[in-house]
């Protein structure tokens, strides 16, 4: 009965193995370029509304620049004509530079903006009027008389640009606060954005080790499917390889018990009536008189040359069948006997050891018959000069190991005798044996078979 198929491994749809992945990393990309801008917008802000308290503080220093010095230069100016000393004149003089240098700091920062240019403009003129009545002053060494209660050019000149120094200090201020206080909504606006977009990333990660966690989940299942159909896949195949072993054993031990089974009918009949027939050939050669005999002679010699030829035959055939010798004599003997018997042309080197323990039969007759495939495989392809058969035992195994010195081949291809070295591997794996075929192009064949001593020698 064949085993039940196992359910079908679950398949990812479209969307989860492509679009659902790529739109999530599209939407994490975008969520990241969308915070990337939103912290630089947040940066821009931020400076916006620092440079914007470092101008506010600028402008009111040089608008103080502007103010200050005029005040220390009248007050130098008075020292100077109260006492004469030229000392008292060094604010004076650093009082225009300064004044002009702020003065035009100012103008170059405010350009832009028409409210302050006119203004700007005025201060300019009443600088100009307040250093012209003090130049005045010094030239005629007295300060000008007044006469009004408007306290004279100087005083009212000086009073006008308190005034307007003021509105313009009020003015920038209130305008910096305006952009300052702008540029805190921004600020506020763009950290409400960093926040959705942080929550945004935070349920996209919630998305992803959902999808992940899933995806393992499906990925285990689909392991263990696997698993399983591996191990279902491995139990069939050892079921069947164990069967197709059995049955190679089986038929090789058919093939040998009815191998046996001809030798020894071979061996019984055809030996009998070959040997009768001789028998009685040579009985009737001497009965026969000789003025008969004598025209009949040849004939008689060449049916006693074929009986001799058909008796030779059936021993062979017998031998190649069923050697005798291995069971009567062992596998050393048999091996003598075989290699003296077919060796041809070859050049064969025996290494055969003299005390060799008994082994179990089965075994003998396995290495026998990979000796004689062996052997057979030279003959038929490997066009060798010499060839070297050694038995022995090397620690726990017995090794049956023949080399030549023919053209080799390529083991992996095992073009030629593919079947006869199946059978002999097969009649080694039989035992729990290692069989081992090295060869290459130009440098000769190893054929080797190790069989575990436990399993090879007789109890």
């Amino acid at each position: 009965m064949s085993p039940t198929p196992p359910p079908a491994a679950p398949t990812p749809s479209a969307s989860q193995g492509f679009s659902w992945p790529l739109a999530m990393l599209l939407a994490g990309c975008g969520l990241i370029l969308s915070l990337l801008v939103s912290v630089y917008w947040q940066a821009a802000s931020s400076r916006e509304a620092l440079d914007d308290l470092q101008a506010r503080s600028r402008h009111e220093d040089l608008l103080d620049a502007v103010y200050l010095p005029l005040l220390e230069a009248e007050s130098s100016v008075r020292g100077y004509l109260l006492n004469h000393n030229p000392v008292y004149l060094g604010p004076y003089q650093e009082s225009a530079q300064q004044a002009r240098k702020a003065l035009g700091a100012l103008r170059s920062d405010l350009a832009d903006q028409p409210a302050f240019r006119q203004r700007l403009l005025r201060l300019t003129d009443l600088v100009e009027r307040k250093r012209a009545v003090l130049e005045e002053a010094l030239v005629h060494g007295t300060l000008p008389e007044v006469h009004s209660a408007s306290g004279g050019p100087g005083k009212q000149a000086m009073e006008e640009i308190r005034v307007l120094v003021g509105e313009l200090r009020d003015d920038l201020a209130s305008a910096h606060d305006r952009r300052v206080l702008d540029s805190f909504a921004s600020f506020s606006r763009s950290r409400m954005m960093n926040i959705a977009l942080c929550v945004a990333a935070l349920g996209l990660l919630l998305v992803l080790f959902v999808s992940m966690r899933k995806q393992e989940r499906m990925r285990r299942q689909l392991d263990e499917i696997l698993q399983r159909e591996k191990a279902e896949l491995e139990s069939e195949v050892a079921q069947r390889t164990a069967e197709l072993s059995a049955l190679a054993s089986y038929l090789t031990n058919t093939r040998e018990a009815e191998q046996a089974r001809l030798a020894r009918e071979l061996h019984d009949e055809l030996g009998a009536l070959l040997t009768a027939a001789k028998l009685d050939t040579g009985w009737i050669a001497r009965k026969l008189p000789p003025e008969v005999k004598a025209p009949l002679q040849d004939r008689f010699d060449r049916l006693q040359d074929t009986l001799n030829q058909g008796i030779a035959i059936k021993r062979r055939v017998v031998t190649d069948l069923r050697p005798p010798l291995l069971g009567e004599l062992g596998l050393v003997d048999a091996l003598n006997t075989y290699l003296d018997n077919n060796a041809g042309d070859l050049q064969i080197e025996t290494e055969l050891p003299a005390d060799l323990p008994e082994l179990r039969a089965p075994v003998a007759l396995a290495l026998f018959r990979i000796a004689q495939e062996a052997l057979n495989n030279v003959h038929k392809h490997a066009h060798a000069h010499k060839v070297t058969l050694s038995l022995s035992i090397d620690g726990d195994d017995v090794v049956l190991r023949i080399e030549d010195d023919g053209r080799g081949f390529d083991a992996s291809t095992r073009k030629f005798g593919s079947h006869g070295l199946a059978g002999m591997r097969h009649r080694v794996q039989m035992f729990a044996g290692r069989f081992t075929l090295r060869s290459a192009a130009g440098r000769g064949t190893v054929v080797e078979a190790r069989v575990p001593t436990r399993a090879a020698l007789a109890a």
